[in-house]
C-alpha cells in the first residue's frame, strides 16, 4: 500500500551514530501525521551510516540521502528542501534536542492558514533545557529583542524547528552560509512577503549523546548580519509606507 504523505521531516546528520536509532523510534512513536523522514548526510564515512540498516528497518518511510549541495547544515537542509515532495516540511535535529510531538501541534496550526509555524522555546509552555548558559542568554536576548523591535509574530527566530508550506521555501533564495542563522533570514524574508507566521511552544533539550556541532564564535557574526538585515529592511519598508501615506494625503 502506498502511503499518502503530507509531511517530510528533514534530518541533517553528522556523526550521530549514538542518537539516530533512538531518535527515529521517538519520531515514529510520537508524530501522528503521515510523514516521511529524509536523513541527509555529507560523506560516506559518517558514523551515522553504521546504523543505516537498523534505522531503515524501523519504518519504510525512512530514507538516507547524500548531501548534494556541499557540506554542512545549510546545504543539508537545502538538499532536504529540494527532495521533499510534500505539502509541509519540518527540519528536526537527530540529537534528540527537538520534541517530535510538537510537530502535531505545528500541523494543527498550519491547518488554520498559516505558512510558517515556529517551535518556540521562548513563549509560555516552551523551554530550553540544559546546554551552555552563555549560548542560552545570547539566544534569548537576540530573539526577544528581535520580536520586540520588529513585531514579527514569533519569539524564537533562531530555532530551526519550523513547519513550512513548501511554496515558501521554493520562493526564498537562502543566502546564509554559516548555520542556524538561516532561520532568521527565512522568517524575515517570509514576513516581508506577507506570509502568515505563528508559533507553538516547544521544549528544546540538550543533546542526548555526542558533541555539539554549534560553533558560537564562527557563527555569531553571521547571526548578527541577519539580525541587522531584518531590522534595517523592516524599518526601510515601514518608512516607505509612511512616506506613501503622506504623499497620498497631500494629493
Amino acid at each position: 500500500m502506498i502511503e499518502d504523505f503530507e509531511l517530510t521531516l528533514i534530518v541533517p546528520v553528522y556523526e550521530e551514530e549514538e542518537n539516530i536509532v533512538p531518535f527515529l523510534k521517538e519520531v515514529i512513536g510520537k508524530v501522528k501525521i503521515p510523514h516521511k523522514v529524509l536523513i541527509i548526510y555529507d560523506r560516506d564515512e559518517d558514523s551515522t551510516l553504521n546504523k543505516r540498516k537498523e534505522a531503515t528497518s524501523i519504518h519504510s518511510n525512512i530514507t538516507f540521502f547524500h548531501n548534494t549541495y556541499g557540506t554542512g547544515i545549510i546545504s543539508a537542509l537545502k538538499t532536504g528542501f529540494a527532495k521533499a515532495g510534500t505539502k509541509y516540511i519540518v527540519p528536526i535535529m537527530a540529537d534528540l534536542s527537538d520534541m517530535p510531538e510538537t510537530v502535531n501541534a505545528m500541523y494543527q496550526k498550519i491547518q488554520e492558514g498559516y505558512d510558517l509555524v515556529v517551535g518556540s522555546r521562548y513563549v509560555k509552555g516552551g523551554a530550553k533545557v540544559g546546554g551552555s548558559l552563555v549560548k542560552f542568554f545570547l539566544s534569548r536576548a537576540a530573539n526577544l529583542s528581535l520580536h520586540f523591535l520588529t513585531r514579527i509574530p514569533t519569539h524564537d527566530m533562531t530555532n530551526a524547528f519550523i513547519m513550512y508550506r513548501k511554496e515558501v521555501l521554493e520562493w526564498i533564495d537562502i543566502r546564509s552560509t554559516g548555520g542556524f542563522e538561516m532561520t532568521i533570514e527565512i522568517i524575515g524574508k517570509a514576513y516581508f512577503q506577507g506570509y502568515k507566521i505563528t508559533e507553538v511552544p516547544t521544549i528544546n533539550r540538550d543533546r542526548a549523546a555526542g558533541k555539539s556541532k554549534f560553533k558560537l564564535l564562527s557563527w555569531i557574526l553571521k547571526y548578527l548580519y541577519w539580525y541587522l538585515y531584518v531590522l534595517i529592511n523592516l524599518n526601510k519598508r515601514r518608512m516607505m509606507q509612511i512616506m506613501s501615506r503622506i504623499k497620498d494625503e497631500q494629493v
